[in-house]
Protein backbone atom coordinates (compact mmCIF):
# COMPACT_ATOMS: atom_id res chain seq x y z
CA UNK A 1 0.00 0.00 0.00
CA UNK A 2 1.52 3.31 -1.13
CA UNK A 3 0.65 6.88 -0.14
CA UNK A 4 2.15 10.15 -1.37
CA UNK A 5 3.24 13.27 0.46
CA UNK A 6 3.93 16.70 -0.99
CA UNK A 7 2.53 20.13 -1.87
CA UNK A 8 0.15 18.81 -4.53
CA UNK A 9 -3.48 18.85 -3.30
CA UNK A 10 -3.94 15.32 -4.68
CA UNK A 11 -1.29 13.90 -2.30
CA UNK A 12 -2.51 11.74 0.57
CA UNK A 13 -0.57 13.96 3.01
CA UNK A 14 -0.37 17.61 1.91
CA UNK A 15 2.63 19.51 3.29
CA UNK A 16 2.22 23.15 2.27
CA UNK A 17 5.72 24.65 2.31
CA UNK A 18 7.86 26.11 -0.51
CA UNK A 19 10.75 23.69 0.21
CA UNK A 20 8.46 20.67 -0.33
CA UNK A 21 8.12 19.29 -3.87
CA UNK A 22 4.72 18.72 -5.47
CA UNK A 23 5.15 14.99 -4.88
CA UNK A 24 7.99 14.86 -2.37
CA UNK A 25 7.95 11.34 -0.90
CA UNK A 26 6.18 7.99 -0.96
CA UNK A 27 5.10 6.33 2.27
CA UNK A 28 4.45 2.61 2.20
CA UNK A 29 3.22 0.03 4.66
CA UNK A 30 5.04 -3.29 4.52
CA UNK A 31 3.52 -6.70 5.11
CA UNK A 32 5.20 -6.63 8.54
CA UNK A 33 3.33 -3.39 9.41
CA UNK A 34 6.45 -1.20 9.31
CA UNK A 35 6.38 2.19 7.58
CA UNK A 36 8.91 3.08 4.90
CA UNK A 37 9.51 6.56 3.51
CA UNK A 38 11.10 6.92 0.07
CA UNK A 39 12.14 10.22 -1.43
CA UNK A 40 10.45 10.82 -4.80
CA UNK A 41 13.50 12.53 -6.37
CA UNK A 42 12.58 15.77 -4.61
CA UNK A 43 14.70 18.86 -5.12
CA UNK A 44 15.21 19.64 -1.41
CA UNK A 45 15.46 16.06 -0.14
CA UNK A 46 14.03 13.89 2.61
CA UNK A 47 15.88 13.86 5.92
CA UNK A 48 15.87 11.50 8.87
CA UNK A 49 17.00 12.37 12.37
CA UNK A 50 18.13 9.35 14.32
CA UNK A 51 20.67 9.49 17.14
CA UNK A 52 20.57 13.32 17.04
CA UNK A 53 21.95 13.59 13.50
CA UNK A 54 20.00 14.70 10.41
CA UNK A 55 20.97 12.79 7.27
CA UNK A 56 19.51 12.88 3.78
CA UNK A 57 17.90 9.57 2.89
CA UNK A 58 16.63 7.98 -0.30
CA UNK A 59 14.60 5.29 1.50
CA UNK A 60 14.28 4.41 5.18
CA UNK A 61 12.19 2.24 7.51
CA UNK A 62 10.89 4.37 10.37
CA UNK A 63 11.60 3.54 14.00
CA UNK A 64 10.33 4.82 17.33
CA UNK A 65 12.00 8.14 18.14
CA UNK A 66 12.86 8.97 14.53
CA UNK A 67 12.11 12.39 13.11
CA UNK A 68 11.46 12.97 9.41
CA UNK A 69 11.69 16.15 7.36
CA UNK A 70 10.58 16.89 3.81
CA UNK A 71 12.73 19.79 2.61
CA UNK A 72 12.68 22.22 5.52
CA UNK A 73 9.36 21.02 6.97
CA UNK A 74 9.36 18.42 9.74
CA UNK A 75 6.41 16.02 9.63
CA UNK A 76 5.25 14.35 12.86
CA UNK A 77 5.36 10.55 12.72
CA UNK A 78 1.73 10.51 13.85
CA UNK A 79 0.73 12.09 10.52
CA UNK A 80 2.60 9.40 8.60
CA UNK A 81 1.15 6.53 10.63
CA UNK A 82 -2.26 8.21 10.33
CA UNK A 83 -2.17 7.68 6.58
CA UNK A 84 -2.81 3.98 7.29
CA UNK A 85 -5.21 4.32 10.24
CA UNK A 86 -7.73 2.01 8.65
CA UNK A 87 -5.17 -0.83 8.69
CA UNK A 88 -4.55 -2.67 11.92
CA UNK A 89 -0.95 -3.30 12.89
CA UNK A 90 0.74 -0.10 11.69
CA UNK A 91 3.92 0.17 13.72
CA UNK A 92 7.38 1.66 13.90
CA UNK A 93 10.59 -0.32 14.29
CA UNK A 94 12.37 -0.52 17.66
CA UNK A 95 14.02 2.62 19.00
CA UNK A 96 17.62 3.21 18.04
CA UNK A 97 19.59 4.39 21.04
CA UNK A 98 22.54 6.74 20.75
CA UNK A 99 25.64 4.65 21.27
CA UNK A 100 28.15 6.03 23.76
CA UNK A 101 31.77 6.54 22.91
CA UNK A 102 34.04 4.49 25.16
CA UNK A 103 35.50 6.57 27.96
CA UNK A 104 38.73 8.30 26.93
CA UNK A 105 38.31 7.35 23.26
CA UNK A 106 39.32 9.91 20.65
CA UNK A 107 38.25 7.77 17.69
CA UNK A 108 35.13 8.83 15.78
CA UNK A 109 32.00 7.22 17.15
CA UNK A 110 31.41 5.33 13.89
CA UNK A 111 34.79 3.61 14.34
CA UNK A 112 33.61 2.13 17.66
CA UNK A 113 30.48 0.54 16.18
CA UNK A 114 30.01 -2.59 14.11
CA UNK A 115 29.19 -1.66 10.50
CA UNK A 116 25.55 -2.76 10.78
CA UNK A 117 24.96 -0.39 13.72
CA UNK A 118 26.38 2.79 12.19
CA UNK A 119 24.24 4.74 9.76
CA UNK A 120 25.81 5.36 6.41
CA UNK A 121 25.42 8.67 4.60
CA UNK A 122 23.97 8.30 1.12
CA UNK A 123 26.44 8.09 -1.73
CA UNK A 124 26.27 11.02 -4.19
CA UNK A 125 27.21 10.90 -7.83
CA UNK A 126 30.03 13.48 -8.19
CA UNK A 127 28.81 14.52 -11.65
CA UNK A 128 25.03 14.77 -11.18
CA UNK A 129 24.92 15.31 -7.42
CA UNK A 130 22.07 12.79 -7.14
CA UNK A 131 21.94 10.13 -4.46
CA UNK A 132 22.91 6.71 -5.78
CA UNK A 133 21.06 3.61 -4.64
CA UNK A 134 22.96 0.47 -3.63
CA UNK A 135 23.06 -2.01 -6.49
CA UNK A 136 22.15 -5.65 -5.71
Amino acid sequence: MLKTSGREPTCDLVVDHPSVSRVHAKVSLGDNGLLTVEDANSHNGTYLQRNETWIRVAKVKLCIGDRIRFGEREVPLEKLTGLFQHRAGVKLGPRHFSPRRPSGSTRPLSATLPAEESMQKPRRNPVTGKIEEDQP
